[in-house]
């Protein structure tokens, strides 16, 4: 198995196959713009010269560092528009140029990164689009099921990532931390297992679900 690390920051998606090389595994870069269909293509047409297939696409670009809360009243409609050029469009124009290499091969995952924001009802432009990349997931399993492919979303609760970490202070991140019933903020590897599992064999009859991982988190919020 290869992974093809896309991103638009092309030091990013060489430092993420270093730390794929540096475990065992086999990874090369690309520098794709997600809200771009045209480049979107370009890495459809990359893989099938390649590779002569794409087996699975996991849809975890978006914007969120540096995210400026606001509320449905208060967005501005330009802030508004950018966030849901990346969080929504891009997992569907990504969709659009790879599916159809799974298609051809009858067999396919897609996993889209959506969040717990989707659940907290706040008006916050990040935590909206999330809830439409969680409709959007429902849609495109339903049309891709018959083809072979399915569709799914993961919904992470508070991680102590370089993004989260640069909206919330330290009070902040520990007042998350108690009112988690697991007691713990979540870890990157708790979002890997989901991953695997969603991507895997065994999760040939599940499609159109948003897995939360979120140690109880969104439940209590």
């Amino acid at each position: 198995m290869v992974v093809v690390c896309a991103d638009i920051l092309s030091d990013g998606a060489r430092e993420t196959v270093d730390m794929i090389r540096a475990a065992g595994g086999s990874a090369e870069a690309a520098t794709v713009d997600v809200t771009e269909p045209a480049s979107a293509s370009e890495l459809a047409a990359l893989l099938k010269k390649r590779f002569g297939r794409c087996d699975v696409l996991v849809n975890n670009a978006a914007m969120f560092m540096g995210n400026k809360r606001s509320t449905g009243m208060t967005v501005e409609i330009e802030y508004w528009r950018r966030m849901f050029r990346v969080n929504l469009d891009g997992p569907l124009i990504m969709t659009q140029a790879l599916a159809p290499l799974m298609i051809e091969n009858g067999w396919g995952r897609i996993v889209n990164q959506a969040s717990t924001a989707a659940y907290m009802y706040s008006g916050d432009p990040y935590g909206v689009s999330k809830g439409a990349v969680i409709t959007l997931t429902l849609g495109l399993s339903v049309e891709l099921a018959p083809k072979g492919v399915t569709v799914n979303a993961i919904a992470p609760g508070p991680i102590p990532t370089e993004a989260l970490l640069s909206v919330v202070d330290e009070a902040r991140l520990d007042g998350l931390k108690q009112a988690t019933p697991v007691s713990r903020l979540g870890t990157t590897a708790d979002l890997i297992h989901g991953l695997r599992y969603l991507v895997s064999e065994n999760a040939g009859w599940i499609t159109g679900q948003t897995l939360v991982i979120d140690g109880g988190w969104a439940k209590r919020y």
